[in-house]
């Protein structure tokens, strides 16, 4: 962002943009298995979890006025904070470069309907890519302004949508939906979309003027439309029997209207993740300056872009929950719990950092055997119980020592 400090209702804006984004619709069309009424319910209850987990995480950014790194560093510690940096920057670089595979794929598909152009796989790339530069080269009042309107363009475009996927006939005989999942995974897939903004959304909240009503705003608006979106896919997925998001577009008759939700929310998706991951590059090497490093990354997505599938896609938002959900659950207990916002011994970084990994084989090993909520939040839950149980025994253990 070009300002110090953000309000309530840009922050409000922003994450509503985030939220718009074609792979929530693409999300949701994997909830269709379930049917309408328990895939809606899914969508509700994840959200919940999601929205409730993201809350606790911007909070704890806006009241300690630190960045993410910054705050993984107050509980983690160098190593810690390092490893979450590494990490956030290469799941930030997949949303960014699976936006772009997705986007690439549906816009070729459509100007190939509505004017028989051929694909121009790396053109498009270049473009969705690189326009997200426009933010850090644009200055105060034009860039508010900007955002504000694709904002509103995204709203209404996805209103007939979602009018349109509901409502037009169906004259094409699309592959059928044959892919199961239960309850348990589809929350799962909801509330892993939320975590998947966890790492990043305390760098916006750190700036807010008012951080209990800008972070309740941001979680708000972000669920919405977040909530907009799975619902467009997932009602989609059942109108138009198949979960193919390009089919979908094609089958909803709207042409130009999808082309452009495609464009604009995919802009200004990436640029959220971009810059998020510049921050966290730049907080580990200090000397590399900021616009050089936003380049390289569009640059970097657009390679990876060109060259990887989207097979993996499911599998990588269960990936995100298995990594910060016991990290943050840990930090949540530390602000929450202890009040605490710096380490005070090397057997709390090392304590912290075990439970971390302990966290993550935990959540790869049950995701399979979910509950009804999902693994993220049993998962959050035991880990911070076990870091309250094990903080608590530490601090007795070093008060008696003390006191011998």
């Amino acid at each position: 962002m070009s300002t110090s400090t953000i309000s309530p209702f840009n922050i409000s804006l922003l994450w509503f943009g985030t939220a718009i984004s074609i792979a929530e619709i693409m999300t949701g069309t994997l909830l269709a298995p379930l049917g309408m009424t328990y895939g809606f319910c899914a969508i509700l209850l994840g959200h919940l979890i999601g929205g409730i987990i993201l809350f606790l995480t911007g909070f704890i950014g806006a009241k300690s006025k630190l960045a993410s790194f910054e705050i993984i560093n107050s509980f983690f510690c160098r190593l810690g904070a390092t490893t979450f940096s590494i990490l956030n920057i290469i799941q930030l670089i997949g949303w960014i470069t699976i936006m772009l595979i997705i986007s690439n794929e549906a816009i070729n598909r459509f100007t190939k309907k509505l004017w028989q152009l051929s694909p121009h796989d790396f053109l498009w790339l270049i473009i969705l890519g690189l326009v997200p530069c426009i933010w850090i080269f644009g200055r105060g009042k034009f860039i508010n302004h900007f955002n504000r309107l694709i904002i509103l363009c995204l709203f209404l475009v996805s209103l007939w949508l979602a009018f349109n996927s509901l409502f037009t006939k169906n004259s094409i005989t699309p592959s059928a939906i044959s892919n199961n999942i239960s309850f348990g995974l589809a929350v799962e897939l909801n509330v892993a979309m939320c975590i998947s903004w966890m790492p990043v959304i305390s760098d916006y909240t750190c700036k807010l003027t008012k951080h209990t009503k800008g972070t309740l705003y941001a979680v708000f608006a972000y669920c919405f439309g977040s909530c907009l979106m799975y619902i467009i896919g997932l009602s989609s997925a059942i109108h138009f029997n198949t979960t193919d998001i390009c089919d979908i577009f094609a089958l909803s008759g709207l042409g130009i209207i999808a082309l452009l939700v495609i464009l604009l929310s995919t802009i200004t998706t990436n640029f959220i993740a971009i810059n998020s991951a510049t921050l966290c590059f730049t907080h580990l090497f200090h000397r590399f300056n900021f616009k050089i490093i936003f380049i390289s990354i569009c640059l970097f997505s657009i390679f990876l872009a060109y060259f990887v599938s989207m097979q993996q896609y499911e599998n990588f938002l269960y990936f995100i929950g298995a990594i910060f959900a016991p990290l943050f659950a840990i930090s949540f207990s530390k602000f929450f719990i202890f009040h605490n916002t710096k380490i005070h011994s090397d057997k709390i970084i090392i304590k912290n950092n075990l439970l971390w990994l302990v966290g993550f084989i935990i959540y790869e090993n049950l995701i399979d055997c979910t509950t009804f909520i999902g693994i993220t939040f049993p998962v959050m839950l035991g880990i911070a119980i076990c870091n309250i149980i094990i903080s608590y025994i530490l601090n007795q253990t070093a008060f008696s020592l003390k006191k011998s």
